[in-house]
């Protein structure tokens, strides 16, 4: 007990440390980025087509980073989740409110199994 607790500390310590440290980085190519950085006639000079295109393109990754996600959880939740933890999965039951104390509190009992 005492040493998983020490392990906690520590583990935390070490954690605050490491976000304190990148956090105080001022970023590894600062100086090379100041002479990339290009004039401001040259980015008020960008037209509006090319913003709505860079637009388009980042809301496509948007959509397709969805999808993914979307297909990802989907499978994982047909394949890989075990139906047997939910056991009271009653579609009629999932959204109907108790109307009086006595029904809240027989539901409160049914759902936490305590009788």
């Amino acid at each position: 007990m005492k040493n998983k607790n020490i392990l906690k500390i520590t583990s935390l310590i070490v954690f605050a440390a490491v976000i304190t440290f990148i956090a105080a980085q001022n970023g590894f190519c600062a100086d090379e980025l100041v002479n990339h950085v290009p004039d401001i006639q040259q980015q008020t000079a960008d037209s509006k087509g090319d913003t709505i295109a860079k637009f388009l393109i980042a809301m496509g990754g948007v959509m397709l980073s969805s999808f993914v996600i979307y297909l990802g959880l989907t499978i994982y939740n047909k394949f890989f989740v075990d139906k047997s933890l939910f056991p009271n999965n009653d579609p009629d039951d999932v959204l109907n409110t108790p109307k009086t104390v006595d029904e809240a509190v027989t539901l409160f009992i049914k759902r936490n199994k305590l009788c």
